[in-house]
This record gives structure tokens, C-alpha cells and sequence, in this order.
């Protein structure tokens, strides 16, 4: 069974069956694989040596020839002026209030602080609850689909979305009322 590996190592053909049940194949497959790495990383050492040299040559001819001294011609010395401070005159510029990236969303019809919702169209999937709106926080909780949540905040309007902060029996996290499609997800 080694002769056989050893000879399955060379034509590069394993045996996956004789692999796993035999050990004496796979003593000779790997160690025949192991011979063969070592003679291709020994080939392939003086052609890396000679590319290391090429390079080191040019870069320290590269360096040479950059570094030469070359003549500069004398110069006359040039006068200097005083530099002149201008007086600086406040004016206000008015500058626009930065956006926020979370708004305040309008409250749709149905929906409001308080109310009790059930989670709706997500064909077997599960609603994600998140720790702040927006698709970039972490999911706190998963919620299924029929489960009644209360609306505890919102709306919020972020990436896209409107926000709704529910609790459910699963967690507590901000909702997608709908998805990007017009699909409700809350349903009053």
C-alpha cells in the first residue's frame, strides 16, 4: 500500500477511498508529496536569488546616478521684502445647519406610540429587530411573523427607512415599517 501512494503521489492522483482507510497509502502519499514540495522550493531558490540581485542592482544604480552632485551656477542674491500682514475684517458667512443622517419621519395612518401591531408579509422569514435604526446596527432581536409588538417609539427616517421602536417577546429594537418595495411589515 506505501508503493501504491507513493506512486499515486508522483502521478498526483489520490486515491480518497485508500486515503482514508488505508495507512500505509496515505504514509506514502503525503510523504512522496512532502519530497516533491521540498525539490520544487529548492529548484525555484536560485531563480528568486537571481531576481533579488537584478533588483538590488538597479535600485542602488538608481541611486547613484540620482545622488550625483551636479554644478549649479552662482546666483545673484535676490533682495528681500518685508512681508506685508493685511488686516483681517470679520464678516459671518452663514454656513447651512448639518444634515442629520436620522430624521423625523411623517407618522403614517395606523401607526402610533402605544399602539399594538402585528408583524405581517414576511413569508416565513423573520423581521429583525435593530439596536438603532438603520441597516448598519447590530440585530437585537428576531421577530416571526403574526407576533403582536407594541410600538414604543418613532417614526424615524434612516437609509431609506422608516423606524419604528417595538417590543416584542423576543427583545426589544427599531423596525422597517415596510420594505424598500412598498411591503408592509406593520400592521396596525
Amino acid at each position: 500500500m506505501y508503493d501504491r501512494g507513493v506512486r499515486d503521489a508522483v502521478n498526483d492522483e489520490l486515491n480518497p477511498f485508500y486515503y482514508q482507510h488505508y495507512y500505509y497509502y496515505r504514509k506514502g502519499y503525503d510523504d512522496t508529496r512532502r519530497q516533491i514540495r521540498r525539490q520544487q522550493r529548492r529548484s525555484s531558490a536560485p531563480v528568486a536569488m537571481v531576481i533579488a540581485l537584478l533588483v538590488l542592482g538597479a535600485a542602488v544604480a538608481l541611486y547613484w546616478w540620482s545622488g550625483r552632485p551636479t554644478a549649479v551656477p552662482a546666483m545673484a542674491p535676490v533682495p528681500t521684502i518685508p512681508p506685508v500682514v493685511p488686516t483681517l475684517v470679520p464678516t459671518s458667512v452663514p454656513t447651512a445647519p448639518p444634515s442629520p443622517t436620522v430624521e423625523a419621519a411623517p407618522v403614517p395612518s395606523g401607526l402610533a406610540v402605544g399602539a399594538r401591531v402585528r408583524v405581517v408579509n414576511l413569508d416565513g422569514a423573520l423581521l429583525r429587530a435593530r439596536t438603532a435604526p438603520g441597516l448598519d446596527s447590530p440585530v437585537a432581536a428576531r421577530i416571526p411573523e403574526g407576533r403582536e409588538v407594541t410600538v414604543l417609539e418613532g417614526p424615524i427616517e434612516a437609509d431609506g427607512y422608516v423606524w419604528w421602536r417595538v417590543e416584542a417577546a423576543e427583545g426589544v429594537g427599531w423596525v422597517a415599517e415596510r420594505s424598500s418595495e412598498g411591503r408592509v411589515f406593520l400592521s396596525p
